[in-house]
């Protein structure tokens, strides 16, 4: 069971200042690629703004806590909030004050009040904040779970607008507050791995984060956590499985494309290896191209109903489609090339946009693509929707706010490594990648395990 599975299927809804965060040192951006024209990043620097008109409107004015999703066309948005997409708003905030997105003093007071919102009146147990609750009292919604994954990622936030925001010790404190309060080894197995949650109707979840899957932030964090740490041990003691291959490269694997995006939004794997060499960086490349791959054959075996899929159109990740919420990808299995999980042709523009840091010019040619030949019944007011089916014209009126957040940090990652040097500037990921033994690239030596 993955954090999506708790995702209410298919939910419809009734209805500054100057200057730019620091080129990224030491690593690729795709300003440095052949490829790459100021039209593209015209391009993305559109989407991005479009993005953030998600975290500027589609929250409650008094609590400024974030709605799971909204109405593409901007008329109308949930009333239950996510803690997750909370996270991916306190990042977009942090990168909309570098560019004059809207006035600095407006971000300071958004987050401001987000953060007293998460601490003082959003329902948690122990810390762990719900999945879903509503967006004006704070009380759980959807009978969601108080989740460890999530309350990582809405945490990743808080510390990335920390840094962002250094000189307003408000929000430094109201994030030390949240990440302090959290009662990390709560969740903690006897075997050393983090369970997913806890619900009242039943306590904790018995299902964990024992093999891999995008608790790699969660992992870290709690590692890294000021108080209540869980031991360095734990990043041990979960399955480096399942393994699949492409051309040849052994990856680990879960099939939606978000697993391999969530974590690499703030931590820079790029400039670590785990302890046993691992580059969970090229990991994701690998992943993202088997992918890719996997569409294609898949568009070549069905060319009927999936024959759009190929290097112009793909990317498949959790999300709506015609007939409910999915929790697809692919590949599944090394050597399968089926429609696993009710692949029906959706196109799932976030796949991409969570990949524009990961294969940029990969990401950029079908997001290019997706917006020429689609135009505006893909891409409006925050961009683009949620998913759309090219084989049969079904285009989703709704879109996400942890995908439109993904969407907007990755391309900030992809031009500047944005929130990357927002993130990895606070101690505590530094701490958790020291205590699980990362090393910085150039110092270690591969070996083949975990």
């Amino acid at each position: 069971m993955k954090r999506r599975t708790f995702l209410a299927a298919g939910l419809s809804l009734p209805l500054a200042i100057s200057g730019v965060l620091p080129r990224r040192a030491h690593s690729e951006t795709i300003a440095d690629s052949p490829g790459y024209d100021t039209q593209s990043e015209a391009f993305v620097r559109d989407m991005q703004r479009r993005c953030y008109r998600y975290f500027l409107e589609a929250v409650d004015p008094k609590t400024q806590l974030v709605a799971d999703r909204a109405a593409a066309d901007g008329s109308n948005y949930s009333l239950h909030a996510s803690s997750a997409a909370c996270g991916f708003g306190l990042a977009s905030h942090a990168i909309a004050a570098q560019y004059g997105w809207a006035p600095r003093e407006v971000i300071h007071n958004r987050v401001r009040t987000m953060l007293r919102s998460l601490l003082e009146f959003v329902e948690h147990e122990r810390g762990f904040v719900y999945h879903f609750f509503d967006i004006k009292t704070g009380k759980r919604a959807l009978r969601s779970e108080a989740s460890s994954i999530d309350t990582a990622l809405m945490l990743a936030g808080a510390l990335s607008a920390s840094v962002a925001f250094q000189d307003d010790s408000e929000i430094g404190q109201l994030t030390d507050q949240l990440y302090n309060r959290v009662e990390w080894s709560w969740l903690l197995g006897e075997n050393g791995c983090l369970h997913m949650g806890y619900r009242p109707e039943i306590g904790i979840l018995p299902h964990q984060w024992d093999q891999f899957s995008e608790h790699l932030i969660l992992s870290l964090l709690a590692i890294g956590a000021p108080s209540n740490p869980i031991p360095p041990s734990s990043w041990e003691a979960w399955r480096r499985e399942p393994v699949l291959t492409f051309n040849g490269q052994e990856f680990l694997s879960y099939p939606p494309l978000f697993v391999h995006q969530y974590s690499m939004a703030f931590f820079d794997f790029q400039n670590y290896r785990a302890p046993s060499g691992r580059s969970f960086w090229q990991n994701s490349q690998i992943a993202h191209r088997a992918h890719i791959d996997f569409l294609k054959k898949l568009g070549e075996k069905y060319p009927e109903r999936l024959g759009h899929y190929g290097a112009d159109l793909w990317g498949i990740t959790s999300s709506d489609s015609q007939f409910g919420y999915r929790d697809w990808g692919g590949p599944y299995q090394n050597d399968r090339v089926e429609p696993d999980r009710e692949i029906d042709g959706t196109i799932v523009p976030s796949a991409a946009a969570g990949a524009l840091a990961v294969l940029p010019q990969e990401a950029l040619h079908t997001l290019a693509i997706q917006k020429g030949r689609f135009g505006e019944k893909i891409y409006g007011h925050y961009g683009f929707v949620n998913a759309f089916n090219p084989a049969n014209g079904w285009v989703n009126p709704d879109v996400i706010g942890i995908d439109t957040g993904i969407s907007l940090v990755m391309a900030e990652n992809m031009l500047t490594g944005g929130l990357w040097n927002l993130f990895m500037q606070h101690p505590a990921p530094q701490r958790g990648l020291k205590l699980a033994g990362f090393t910085p690239t150039g110092t270690t030596v591969l070996t083949s395990s975990k």
